[in-house]
């Protein structure tokens, strides 16, 4: 598996970028919508780190707030997996090894979810069953509106959100990845797993059972670079 402070120490030697200057923040994402309010993003359940560097823009969902300005080698000392993947992700889109680093705004999550199910359409037909790892409301309503209720199931690790009925079914508790997996014909993957650090076990599940898995969002776009995972952004910047 990946260990990402040293890929980015590895990159940033090779392309004398170690003194150079980055910021990291939490930033505030416009998410309005007039269909979905629960985006962990607006109730505060997930907060999003941006790495501002010479001008691109890397992002990582976290659940702790810190902020950062110096130099990348102090990045890289830190330690924090959470400030290392949005630096990561901002060096990687600025020497052109990524796309699609800074998260999509507004109404485009509904977008994006309404293109994930008509490729999914195209690819699979209408009768498979999808697992949705990680509470994302705008896909979990998508594939449940395309796919039917029947079809979908999900898991997600916030205690407020386990156990209960949201966009028609309910949400399991992350524990409960591995069975996801094995009753799924296709999974699709939060990217802030490669910031949470269950990346690997999800891969080890879908190696097991032979699943293909899908991950969305920016968090993941250098592991997914890394790891050639497959990946859907439709409308990340």
């Amino acid at each position: 598996m990946i260990d990402f402070k040293s890929e980015l120490e590895k990159i940033a030697t090779e392309n004398s970028l170690l003194d150079e200057t980055i910021e990291i923040k939490p930033v505030n994402v416009n998410l309005e919508s007039k269909t979905i309010d629960d985006y962990p993003l607006m109730q505060g359940k997930e907060f999003l780190l941006r790495a501002f560097f010479k001008g691109d823009v890397g992002d990582a969902f976290t659940n702790n707030l810190v902020e950062f300005n110096g130099k990348l080698s102090e990045v890289i000392a830190s330690g924090s997996n959470q400030m290392i993947i949005a630096a990561l992700n901002s060096v990687m889109k600025n020497l052109k090894m990524v796309e699609k680093s800074e998260h999509c705004i507004k109404g485009e999550p509904e977008v994006c979810a309404k293109e994930l199910s008509e490729f999914l359409m195209e690819e699979y037909g209408k009768e498979i069953k999808i697992g949705v790892i990680g509470y994302h409301p705008a896909i979990i309503r998508q594939m449940v509106t395309t796919f039917g209720k029947d079809n979908v199931i999900a898991t997600d690790m916030d205690l407020d959100t386990i156990g209960r009925i949201r966009q028609g079914i309910v949400i399991m508790h992350g524990s409960m990845n591995e069975h996801l997996i094995e009753n799924s014909d296709i999974v699709l993957s939060t990217g802030s797993t490669a910031a949470n650090g269950s990346l690997e076990e999800i891969l080890s599940y879908t190696k097991k059972y032979d699943k293909r898995i899908i991950f969305y969002g920016t968090t993941v776009a250098c592991a997914a670079k890394m790891l050639d995972l497959e990946r859907f952004c439709a409308l990340g910047k």
